[in-house]
């Protein structure tokens, strides 16, 4: 983002996404109900941040994918069906940057939102709890990333706004209802037979399972999952890093192409 037209979509991209209703209405929602837990978790005979840490990592594991899903659905086929996109491919940046742009501006505003969320549950616990919970901002924003940017893949794919809409909604229910569901019917399926080792590396995959794996383990210890029956090793700093640049970045580079390619073919 070095050039200035790349820097004015940037900004243009947040002042519009902070506007959207339907941003508004799930951050609201996120604020609202994350207050909820931090005001239960002050009222609770255990320590605040031991009661309403899982419940905050809980909630994000639900919203913040929606979220970011809605704010990175109509990226690229919201400018195609405004025919804006040829406008805004010939302004002196490169496509990869365009997208690039698109993602930053979005992601500041889910970052906005994950602040407000976090830090309006954080407000309501004693002083010397806020420390837990604030420290779930980071992991929660790598979530919100990596979902924005399957969405401005899913919004590079479609062809009108009602498709990736419909494309965004299945892929949230896919990745954060169904597939925890799916391994547990390979489960039962195999009547076992498939190893702990394989569900917990097709957990981690997943941006949903790694980012609540590796918070349940940050908050409640290394033996967190032992106690659940499930003695597995989980991945490696390096490796948790590797996967979360994979879903940060992957989506973009694959939108960056197929967007270079329609481009050529309508040309």
């Amino acid at each position: 983002m070095t050039s200035r037209v790349a820097r004015a979509l940037v900004i243009h991209e947040l002042l519009e996404r902070v506007r959207d209703r339907w941003v508004m209405v799930i951050t609201g929602l996120f604020v609202l109900l994350a207050s909820g837990i931090g005001m239960y978790g002050r009222a609770a005979e255990e320590s605040a941040a031991a009661v309403a840490a899982p419940s905050l990592v809980t909630l994000a594991a639900f919203l913040v994918p929606l979220v970011a899903l809605v704010l990175g659905h109509d990226a690229i086929v919201g400018e195609r069906e405004r025919h804006t996109l040829g406008l805004l491919m010939s302004l002196p940046v490169g496509r990869g940057e365009v997208l690039l742009a698109k993602f930053l501006g979005r992601a500041m505003a889910l970052a906005i939102a994950i602040v407000l969320g976090m830090g309006s549950a954080a407000l309501l616990v004693e002083a010397g709890q806020r420390a837990v919970l604030l420290s779930l901002i980071g992991p929660t924003m790598l979530l919100g990333g990596a979902f924005l940017s399957i969405g401005m893949l899913v919004s590079t794919v479609a062809k009108r706004h009602a498709t990736a809409a419909s494309l965004a909604v299945s892929v949230w229910f896919l990745l954060v209802f169904f597939y925890d569901l799916g391994l547990l019917g390979l489960l039962v399926a195999t009547d076992g037979a498939v190893s702990q080792d394989v569900i917990a590396g097709l957990v981690q995959i997943n941006p949903a399972g790694l980012y609540r794996t590796g918070l349940l383990v940050q908050l409640s210890g290394a033996t967190a999952l032992e106690e659940m029956g499930l003695a597995v090793a989980l991945p490696s700093t390096a490796v948790k890093a590797a996967l979360w640049s994979a879903w940060l970045a992957g989506p973009l580079v694959i939108g960056g192409l197929l967007l270079g390619r329609r481009r050529a073919v309508t040309a």
